[in-house]
């Protein structure tokens, strides 16, 4: 039988202590189940049960009236944390009689969750403040603007009453306020900075900025700042400008790796011991004190690149500031220089790999087999790639793609590791070696700077300087064959002698690894026994001279009677040879008959 619900509320609206008055709750309340009140109503029975509405649906468990409630006795229940999400809801709570299956709601309670910071998306503008305090805010113009300088807030997004703005001066909290209803209309609010807190600060020079925190404790990001200078004890504002040593607009990457320097010039005011505050941008660098007073120049200030990318790219301004006993004494006029250091992919890129065509390609080799053909390079993805930016592979210091890649918008939206064909054309003219250097660099319209990855080692080899080249070397030669070109019981009585004589391209270091392999018919048969051997790396003189060995005894034996051949096999820093093959007859049988330990 399905519940019967009356529709017309007759019960109170429940409460939420956690909330405003207008049903606004603080984000402070959303960390645990929010508390919901409410009082027994009329007549309870101990068969109704009661449980919360959310926007009209039920949420959470249902309790039970219990024996001992009375009218008027407080009930409590829970709004379960997954509930608590942004947007405007109507709370409300419904009594069910078990037995009749019929239900009643009370008045429902308006509920607003609000996790949007004030201003979000957009960042907060800066602070307003009269053109006055442009070039710093002297104590005439304090004094002209009636003692108080008023810094305007503008509308921002999510703009209503109850905000709470807070003021920084640098480090120091400044007056702070509050949006009022009158507030509302021309969308802005005036803070007014008096001239006692402002001397407070003594000479300041730096950031001032807001940050807002609305009625359900959202705070804002830090608005943007704005620089401005404090003359209210009246120091000289007209010294020497700095000097940026060999300044060429704009400074670029490879300036700010290199560094620059910035020179102090020589004034009337400075005196020995003085300290000097260079400020590049927003960064400060010292106090330093002059090294070379009564010169031209009085001191010379190095400026790293970590400075530099600290303070960003961009219109910057350079100024110094002089002090004597803790309190600032001079200002230097500025000089305005243009910074474009940021480089088109930020951070480190990884090495690209190379890999070459034939199926069984290993990473960062390219051997005889795939020299004579096109090789691909793998780059991986990285986030800071933008569509447009040109990529440069270089193989050998030679640039490879022509013209350079772009990167699409496909790549982008795609976020893959490019693999692009490097032409055998272009690689093969660098040549081959063990240590090849392969890198890539990223470019970008508009910025004078390049990203370059790390270099990548390749080993690159091909025919011509495999031992033995092309045609691989010669085969072995047996030494001591009787007229016959065989090995008999005389000249194999001490084993056979073989020798390998210089092949193309033979290094110091190269290993050789022999093979015999013995037979059971002169001409053909099967195969009848096995001897490897691996030399150690050739010396000097053997490449010179050749490599000898000798096969034992024991394994021309096992051969007994048919025919042996012999070949090799070299592995060398440019690659693997193998040669050509080399037969002889074997006959180690005495009246006809094969020795005993190998007899069949």
């Amino acid at each position: 039988m399905p519940l019967t619900t009356t529709r017309t509320p007759i019960f109170n609206k429940p409460e939420v202590p956690a909330a405003f008055e207008d049903g606004l709750l603080p984000i402070s309340a959303l960390n645990t189940p929010v508390l919901v009140t409410f009082k027994v109503w009329d007549n309870p029975s101990t068969s109704e049960t009661y449980q919360l509405l959310w926007n009209e649906v039920p949420i959470g468990n249902s309790q039970a009236i219990k024996p001992e409630h009375r009218p008027g006795d407080p009930l409590e229940l829970h709004i379960p944390l997954d509930a608590l999400i942004e947007g405007k809801y109507q709370l409300a709570y419904r009594v069910t009689d078990t037995f009749s299956e019929e239900s009643t709601d009370s008045f429902p309670a308006p509920l607003e969750i609000d996790t949007t910071a004030p201003g979000y998306p957009t960042t907060l503008a800066p602070l307003d403040f009269p053109p006055a305090v442009n070039g710093g805010l002297t104590s005439e113009e304090l004094t002209q603007l009636g003692d108080v300088l008023p810094g305007t807030i503008h509308g921002y997004s999510g703009f209503a009453i109850g905000d709470r703005i807070r003021t920084f001066w640098g480090d120091t909290e400044g007056p702070g306020g509050e949006v009022e209803e009158h507030d509302m209309e021309p969308r802005q609010l005036i803070i007014e900075f008096s001239r006692a807190f402002l001397e407070s600060l003594g000479d300041f020079n730096g950031p001032v900025f807001y940050t807002v925190t609305d009625r359900a404790e959202n705070v804002s990001q830090d608005s943007t700042s704005t620089d401005l200078l404090l003359l209210l004890n009246e120091p000289v504002t007209d010294l020497p400008a700095p000097i940026l040593d060999g300044y060429v607009e704009p400074i670029t990457d490879e300036q700010a790796q290199a560094g620059v320097e910035v020179w102090i010039p020589s004034s009337n005011l400075l005196e020995d011991g003085d300290p000097i505050l260079l400020r590049w941008g927003d960064v400060a660098l010292g106090p330093f004190e002059p090294e070379s007073i009564g010169q031209p120049i009085v001191l010379r200030i190095p400026v790293d690149q970590g400075t530099i990318e600290q303070a960003g790219d961009g219109a910057i301004r350079l100024s110094y500031e002089l002090s004597r006993d803790g309190h600032v004494i001079g200002y230097s006029l500025p000089l305005d220089i243009v910074v474009r250091a940021r480089l088109p992919v930020p951070g480190e890129l990884r090495r690209p790999v190379i890999r070459g065509a034939s199926p069984e390609a290993v990473d960062n080799l390219i051997d005889e087999n795939d020299f004579e053909r096109d090789a691909s390079a793998i780059i991986a993805w990285n986030p800071g790639f933008a569509e447009g930016q040109l990529i440069q592979l270089f193989w050998g210091g030679q640039a490879m793609f022509e013209p350079p890649y772009r990167i699409s918008a496909d790549d982008v939206a795609a976020a893959r590791d490019l693999h692009r064909a490097v032409p055998n054309s272009r690689f093969r003219p660098v040549g081959t070696g063990a240590d090849i250097r392969v890198r890539y660099s990223v470019n970008q319209a508009g910025n004078p700077n390049t990203s370059r990855s790390p270099e990548q080692g390749i080993i690159v080899r091909s025919r011509d300087e495999l031992p033995g080249g092309p045609a691989g070397p010669d085969a072995p030669v047996f030494t001591a064959l009787n007229e016959h070109g065989a090995i008999n019981t005389l000249n194999g009585q001490d084993g056979a002698p073989l020798h390998i004589a210089p092949y193309v391209n033979i290094k110091q270091g190269d290993v050789i690894h022999f093979l015999y392999e013995g037979f059971d018919q002169l001409i053909g048969g099967n195969p009848k026994n096995q001897w490897p051997h691996t030399s150690d790396p050739l010396t000097e003189q053997q490449t010179r001279d050749g490599y000898d060995l000798r096969i034992p005894r024991r394994v021309l034996d096992a051969t007994c009677y048919g025919h042996a051949e012999a070949t090799f096999s070299v592995d060398s820093l440019s690659g693997t040879g193998r040669s050509k093959r080399q037969s002889a007859y074997v006959d180690m049988r005495v009246a006809g008959v094969c020795p005993p330990a190998v007899r069949q």
